[in-house]
């Protein structure tokens, strides 16, 4: 059995999944507090499965960028839960990567402070690395992708199906001590 989990900005994404297919998911939007409802959802979707923590194989997590609480929920989680229980695996991927899915897209997420993380990709490649623009330069930043679709903020995605096709594309972390948020900005 496998959880994919999704803290990274304001919408806790929760997918339970064996053998590519989904057994269920839990998709909250416009959250503010991911870090009061992570655990208690998580909790909740295993027990309607009657399933514990001990039958998850393998946990796929994004790991940023986005808030900088909600980048740490998710990693927290799987440090905290490897701690007890060492036979899981865990996998990460970038926020924006999971946010393009497999189209030929330039993936924005709002950094605050008139700012964008952008990546850019083409079919569940990277095309340009994960970096942060100010919003002044997104026009003429997208103008040089002009035939790939723009996704902005988690907008229409489609949460199961990216996961889905990603989900080969997941890095395994071979020590869980080793995850690093993404955040890209400074804060000084």
């Amino acid at each position: 059995m496998n959880l994919f989990i999704d803290t990274s900005n304001n919408t806790l994404v929760l997918i339970l999944e064996k053998d590519n297919i989904v057994i269920d998911n839990l998709i909250l939007t416009n959250q503010t507090k991911i870090s009061d409802i992570a655990l208690e959802n998580i909790s909740h979707l295993l027990k309607k499965h009657n399933l514990s923590l001990n039958k998850i194989d393998k946990f796929y997590i994004t790991k940023g960028p986005g808030s900088y609480t909600g980048v740490r929920v998710a990693i927290t989680i799987v440090k905290t839960l490897k701690t007890v229980n060492d036979k899981f695996r865990v996998y990460t991927i970038s926020s924006l990567a999971y946010q393009a899915g497999k189209l030929d897209c330039v993936s924005l997420l709002d950094a605050k402070g008139d700012k964008y993380y952008v990546g850019v990709y083409s079919n569940k490649k990277t095309l340009v690395v994960d970096q942060i623009l100010p919003k002044d330069y997104l026009g003429d930043f997208c103008k040089a992708f002009k035939n790939f679709t723009i996704i902005k903020d988690y907008h229409e995605l489609d949460f199961v199906q990216n996961y889905l096709d990603l989900k080969d594309n997941f890095e395994l972390i071979e020590n869980v001590d080793n995850i690093e948020p993404l955040y890209i900005k400074n804060f000084i």
